[in-house]
């Protein structure tokens, strides 16, 4: 008697299926029509079989579901399990050799979203074993695919030469992955050749051309690809959406709105869907025609939040922040719901328009669903918000909530210029050491951030000693903003002679930054030598220099020096009355 497998159900009840009966032979029939991960779920839940070619079918699911991993684990079973023929799945000409083709396909696709390219050398490595990258085109290009997603170029490159049949898809492929990683040049020769071997290019190939020239904003290749897609296009494909949308995309880029417009009004109905209304808006608020903006927004048949997001954006990027977030209370009372980029625009307003309580409500919505603490950029610009507006304690609240697997090299650098600007320098110094811990290499951002917390703290050895650390452990060359805190470093702690001759010492010549900085140190603290050789420089840097327009108040930290900053503004703001002798 052949082995049987339960599924319990409410009631006490059971589910009996056999191996090759009703219910297995069932399962696998909906398979082959429809392939479900709820059909495989049964299957597991009663201990049935899986046959290679139903399992293959599974492969693209699991992968939509955002699950490349079980995709992989699924394959390796297939590739396992393989036979020439199965009894419960019918005729063996079914599984192979098509079904084996799109599974090679699917692990490839499988492999581009996994963190390492190596799973993916291993399917290489399969294919030419088994002759599959010579005989089928299919499989080729998904490795094509494969390379291109993880920057491989020259590894692409190599298979695409050694390919003993290619077709538009092969091209388009490897054109696209070129685009994606700005290797303009190689994409147009890709190109070139395709066209030398006397395959037309699709809608694909003239997408990716133009993104290609939009990312070099030349106006005379735009021109030159727009000239091809008329001519070796066929007329659907040429009016078709993405075509469309890209060559109005394209002139929008490199501010040629007249031809932009010219595209637009005579695209068709069926182009003109939302994207490309978007696009067209985008580009006139881009160069500030904002009533022309306007007035194509309201005509819009359909609106998205895309659309929405991208005039307010418009009117960010124009300093106009005061209109952004009126258009974005627009927004909400048309019923629209801002997604993350447009709460990343709307906060970038609210940080130059001061309105904190519109960043406070978008804070408690985004906070609500988890959504900050799994997306750095979100969380980088309530940081970099809350920050600058002296809420350093929130702004360390929002960096906390992030995942050490989401924190970003700029997330740590928002986090860490705050903590300098409100002259926590000690915290500002443990944070710096938490990113080596999880990985993170500091860029020069990040070193001007850290070195002005110590200088702000009056932290003169752990600055030196990160200073020092920049070329030997980091491999960063210092440029004047470093140079310029670790001076103002020194005049802040009292070491003048030090500061100046630290300041002639440098491998550039000091701005006039850098010496406004001493001669207020120096005017704290009574030094008039130093004082002296310092506005010497700066006079010859800045004729209009006055001593009186020098800011000293964020030369102080708490406690004394504060009192002492305040006799110095009185002295200053003294006025004593000028004696002449005749």
């Amino acid at each position: 008697m052949g082995r049987r497998s339960r599924l319990r159900r409410g009631g006490g009840r059971g589910i009996t299926a056999a191996p090759g009966g009703f219910l297995h032979l069932s399962l696998l029939a909906s398979l082959r029509r429809r392939p479900s991960l709820q059909a495989h779920a049964q299957l597991l839940l009663l201990g049935l079989s899986l046959p290679p070619p139903a399992a293959s079918r599974l492969l693209r699911p699991h992968l939509r579901s955002g699950n490349p991993a079980a995709s992989l684990r699924l394959f390796l079973r297939v590739l396992r399990d393989r036979r020439p023929c199965n009894p419960l799945e019918g005729s063996s000409q079914e599984a192979f050799p098509e079904d084996e083709s799109h599974s090679f396909s699917a692990a490839l696709a499988a492999c581009s979203r996994h963190a390492s390219p190596y799973p993916g050398f291993s399917i290489h490595g399969f294919l030419v074993k088994s002759g599959m990258l010579i005989s089928d085109v299919f499989a080729a290009n998904s490795l094509l695919h494969f390379y291109g997603s993880f920057g491989l170029h020259s590894l692409a490159r190599n298979l695409f030469d050694e390919m003993p049949r290619r077709d538009a898809v092969s091209f388009n492929t490897l054109i696209s992955s070129y685009v994606r990683s700005s290797c303009v040049n190689d994409a147009f020769e890709v190109f070139r050749i395709m066209l030398g071997s006397g395959l037309r290019p699709d809608g694909w190939t003239i997408t990716a051309l133009l993104g290609a020239c939009a990312e070099l904003q030349d106006l005379r290749a735009a021109k030159a690809v727009h000239g091809v897609a008329r001519r070796m296009l066929h007329a659907q494909v040429f009016d078709s959406g993405e075509v469309v949308t890209g060559l109005v995309d394209v002139y929008v880029k490199c501010r040629c709105l007249a031809l932009a417009r010219q595209v637009f009004d005579l695209a068709g109905e069926k182009a003109r869907d939302v994207r490309l209304w978007t696009t067209m808006v985008s580009g006139y608020a881009g160069v500030q025609e904002f009533d022309i903006a306007r007035r194509l927004f309201h005509e819009m048949p359909e609106k998205d939040t895309i659309s929405w997001t991208a005039l307010i954006g418009g009117f960010v990027r124009a300093g106009r922040y005061n209109e952004a977030v009126v258009l974005f209370e627009e927004m909400e009372e048309a019923g629209f719901e801002a997604d993350e980029a447009t709460v990343v625009t709307v906060l970038a307003a609210c940080v130059r328009y001061g309105n904190i309580n519109l960043a406070k409500r978008l804070h408690v919505r985004m906070g609500c669903d988890g959504r900050i603490g799994r997306n750095a950029k979100l969380a980088t610009t309530f940081v970099d918000m809350y920050a600058k507006h002296g809420c350093i304690q929130t702004a360390q609240d929002v960096f906390s909530s992030v995942d050490d697997n989401f924190k970003t090299l700029e997330l740590f650098n928002a986090m860490i210029n705050g903590l300098a600007r409100c002259k926590f320098g000690a915290k500002a110094i443990a944070l710096f050491d938490q990113m080596g811990l999880l990985g993170i290499r500091p860029d020069k951002i990040t070193l001007v951030g850290v070195l002005s917390a110590c200088r702000h703290s009056c932290l003169v050895s752990q600055g030196f000693h990160i200073f020092d650390s920049m070329v030997e452990k980091y491999g960063l060359k210092p440029e004047i903003e470093h140079y310029a805190c670790m001076a103002d470093l020194l005049a802040r702690d009292g070491q003048l002679d030090d500061a100046y001759h630290f300041i002639q010492n440098m491998p550039f010549k000091a701005n006039s930054v850098v010496w406004s900085s001493l001669v207020r140190a120096c005017m704290l603290q009574g030094n008039i030598k130093i004082r002296r050789l310092a506005e010497e420089k700066l006079l010859q840097l800045d004729p209009n220099y006055k001593p009186e327009n020098l800011s000293l108040s964020n030369l102080f930290s708490d406690g004394k020096r504060k009192e002492r900053a305040a006799r110095v503004r009185k002295s200053m703001n003294h006025k004593p009355v000028c004696r002449h002798s005749k």
